[in-house]
């Protein structure tokens, strides 16, 4: 008895000391990551660290972030996929909505990147082209959504029809004004660098008729000046007059570290500068599913045991996390309520819809667990002490979000602490 009390204890020990290892090494991964809580409670969101480049050659070259600035006080309303059309003029007829933009988005391909002086900077090797989240917005509409010290450089960069980048996309593409992004035959000018929050978190702004040249369609938010006090009841009763029997997201100004679609979780160009930029190219079967560079993917995604769910193919980067999360489930007696292992990495875009940005999965950064049990859509069944414990360690868990997806965690921040079920 107690030779076995005394190997009970070293394994416990053993564990221990996984699960504090694995939290040191995401501290370190996330030491310029602040942690930043919704006001629902829904989700914690890094900053953004320095972008990390490794889409051709497997360079990398991480730059200090800047400083975020915040758009002016601004309502949002965004749905799964993109907003019914018409939308757009009939929530400008909504006298309660005061001022409104609605903003399209789709991922395009962009092929190749030159700085101002004309040089190469990025050119993946064909049929290989690197995603960007490229957003389009009416110049005008979406002029009293930007801050005013750099509204009139946006606004007339819009209009003359090149593009404006948030810092961090500036920074990972190493393009400053009068450089340039070419999208298979179209080429568009980089007119203005601005911070994040002002271009939405996206990789590239462009105006409509840019933007419909590049193939960018889809509706996909909605942000709101009303005139007068504004709830979020409210608001969220007027949303869904306007856009009936369909699930939506509203949240009140600064309600979400990211006020675009898919606010509660990190945008195409945070989770670039965390687990690698990639190219990749749709395949003609289905171009929901990616081919992904080897080089990225070598460099990248590792197979490795984990607790409980043993072996896994994940982003090198989210493991530390990823064990530290089972260990204490483990620990906490909860092994035996993860019953299927359903897959980290999968080269496909979000919810399968070719002009959705790449999934979490697609960088190795989610993984799905009871898929039996926890189908896309359906009531989630999943333990809630799993939950909470996956969250302490910073993921964020499928089964709050709009359309809910109960078996699927993924990266949101470094963890709050760790330790205990």
């Amino acid at each position: 008895m107690a030779s076995l009390t005394t190997m009970t204890a070293r394994a416990t020990m053993r564990r221990r000391r996984l699960a504090f290892g694995a939290m040191l090494a995401v501290l370190v991964l996330g030491g310029a990551l602040a942690l930043v809580r919704t006001d629902l409670g829904e989700a914690a969101h890094p900053a953004p660290t320095a972008p990390v480049r490794t889409p051709a050659g497997g360079r990398s070259t991480p730059t200090p972030a800047e400083p975020s600035a915040q758009m002016p006080a601004a309502w949002l309303a965004w749905i799964t996929g993109s907003l019914p059309p018409g939308t757009t003029a009939e929530a400008a007829a909504t006298p309660q909505l005061g001022t409104t933009v609605v903003v399209a988005g789709d991922t395009r391909w962009m092929t190749a990147s030159h700085d101002a002086g004309g040089s190469v900077v990025d050119r993946p090797t064909p049929p290989y082209a690197i995603p960007i989240d490229a957003f389009s917005v009416d110049p005008a509409a979406y002029a009293p959504f930007v801050s005013p010290d750099v509204r009139d450089q946006v606004t007339a960069t819009l209009r003359s029809g090149k593009a404006v980048l948030g810092a961090s996309s500036a920074k990972l593409r190493h393009l400053g004004v009068g450089g340039s992004m070419t999208f298979a035959s179209r080429t568009i000018r980089v007119g203005a660098v601005v911070p994040d929050p002002e271009v939405g978190w996206s990789e590239m702004l462009v105006s409509r008729s840019i933007g419909r040249s590049l193939g960018i369609v889809d509706d996909r938010y909605l942000l709101a000046q009303p005139p007068t006090q504004m709830t979020l009841l409210r608001f969220d009763a007027i949303m869904r007059h306007l856009i009936p029997d369909t699930p939506i997201r509203t949240e009140p100004p600064g309600g979400s570290t990211y006020m675009r679609i898919a606010s509660g979780v990190n945008p195409p160009i945070v989770m670039k500068g965390i687990f690698g930029e990639f190219s990749a190219y749709p395949q003609s079967a289905d171009p929901a599913y990616l081919t992904v560079d080897p080089q990225w993917y070598d460099a990248h995604i590792v197979t490795r045991t984990v607790p409980v769910l043993g072996s896994v193919t994940c982003n090198r980067t989210l493991f530390p996390a990823l064990i530290g999360a089972l260990t204490d489930v483990e620990d906490a007696g909860l092994g035996d309520e993860l019953h299927v292992y359903s897959g980290c990495y999968a080269a496909r875009t979000v919810a399968r819809r070719p002009t959705a940005p790449p999934s979490q999965h697609a960088y190795g950064a989610a993984i799905d667990i009871n898929a039996p049990e926890n189908p896309y859509g359906a009531v989630p069944t999943m333990d809630m002490r799993i939950v909470r414990i996956f969250q302490r360690w910073g993921f964020l868990w499928g089964g709050r979000f709009l359309t809910p997806d109960g078996m699927h965690f993924e990266y949101g921040a470094p963890p709050r602490y760790a330790g205990g079920g």
